[in-house]
């Protein structure tokens, strides 16, 4: 009888126990991690479209489901979401979002990073300064993206930072971020991080985080939500990064005033070829990421300008799309590219985030 006892105990130990959040795993022979279900943008994209994925289990946390998660987001195997008119594809909700953008919001009729320029008031409304709570005062470190009136996209290391700080305040709707202390009418306080499950600090792949703020912003003409690129394709129009970063590669300080610069986008091969030692990149740059640079070596991001976005102009409508976020770079100011998360290949998990209810319809 003992033994059946023994058997039965290891059996659920191996269910509950046999892989940990975190572990390695397969998955349609592509690379995954163990992770809640909850946590896994593949298995709820399945679960809102058929109400039940066809993820391996890895076993149990608590209660809790975990499954084998693809560490890429999966485009290939997507259902493809279609309206009640049979053939005519649906817009997926960051295009529908963009679409309320760029009809309530006008922007500008005219339109310190290295080698930038000063902005204009209202010209990169959606531009937020993430604010860190020091010795009672605020540190702005980091950049962002407002997407929605409540939710601004940065990257992972900006919340998981080394000195292990999360932001507390996002400051919005200003090109000047003069002021340590607590402002009414452009600061708002951080409710919940979320950190992309696949990022993992001693890596420099999936660099991306949303904040979500306790209370929407008011929205003006120069605080409003940016689009997102939702496109595969890589863009042809000319691309900015903005930023309040260094400003000089010799000195210590950052720019109080928002700048921006010109950036083109560097092939992956030859990006890739640029960042062959280093070990967080373990291989290589991805299709993930996206490399843009100058071949000058003068206009580039630098410390402080991580997580802003990296952001095309569009023409037709006046309004910027966001393609990455900044991430890392080989110094400032060189001729080696840097480094942005490449926001296409991530609408899924953005989108399970930001706009669950238009994915459930």
């Amino acid at each position: 009888m003992w033994i059946y006892k023994l058997l039965f105990f290891c059996l659920v130990f191996k269910l509950n126990y046999a892989e940990n959040v975190g572990d390695q795993c397969t998955v349609n022979n592509q690379q995954g991690s163990c992770m809640l279900i909850t946590n896994c943008v593949a298995a709820l994209r399945d679960i809102r479209l058929t109400h039940r994925h066809h993820l391996p289990r890895c076993g149990f946390k608590n209660d809790a489901e975990v499954v084998c998660c693809p560490n890429e987001p999966a485009t290939a195997n997507v259902p493809k979401i279609f309206s009640p008119r049979i053939g005519v594809k649906k817009l997926r909700p960051a295009q529908q979002a963009c679409k309320k953008i760029t009809k309530t919001y006008n922007p500008p009729s005219e339109v310190h990073i290295l080698g930038g320029v000063t902005t204009e008031p209202g010209e990169f409304p959606h531009m937020v300064a993430l604010g860190y709570l020091i010795s009672k005062e605020y540190s702005f470190i980091c950049g962002g993206s407002l997407i929605t009136t409540q939710y601004v996209l940065t990257a992972a290391h900006c919340v998981h930072t080394i000195e292990r700080i999360e932001p507390t305040i996002v400051r919005v709707g200003v090109v000047n971020i003069t002021g340590s202390k607590w402002n009414d009418d452009t600061d708002y306080e951080v409710d919940t991080v979320h950190v992309h499950p696949n990022y993992k600090k001693s890596r420099k792949y999936h660099d991306l985080a949303l904040i979500r703020l306790v209370t929407p912003i008011r929205t003006s003409q120069t605080a409003f939500p940016a689009c997102l690129y939702s496109f595969e394709i890589e863009p042809t129009i000319q691309l900015y990064i903005t930023g309040w970063g260094k400003t000089d590669v010799t000195r210590a300080g950052t720019s109080n005033v928002l700048l921006k610069a010109t950036l083109q986008i560097v092939p992956r091969e030859s990006c890739n070829s640029m960042y062959t030692t280093s070990r967080k990149l373990p291989d290589g740059i991805m299709d993930t990421q996206i490399c843009a640079g100058d071949s000058n070596g003068v206009m580039d991001t630098c410390q402080g300008d991580s997580g802003g976005p990296l952001q095309g102009l569009t023409h037709k409508d006046g309004h910027y799309r966001i393609i990455g976020v900044t991430s890392f770079g080989s110094g400032c100011g060189s001729a080696v590219p840097g480094v942005y998360t490449r926001i296409y290949k991530y609408l899924d998990w953005i989108e399970s985030l930001v706009w669950p209810s238009d994915l459930a319809e």
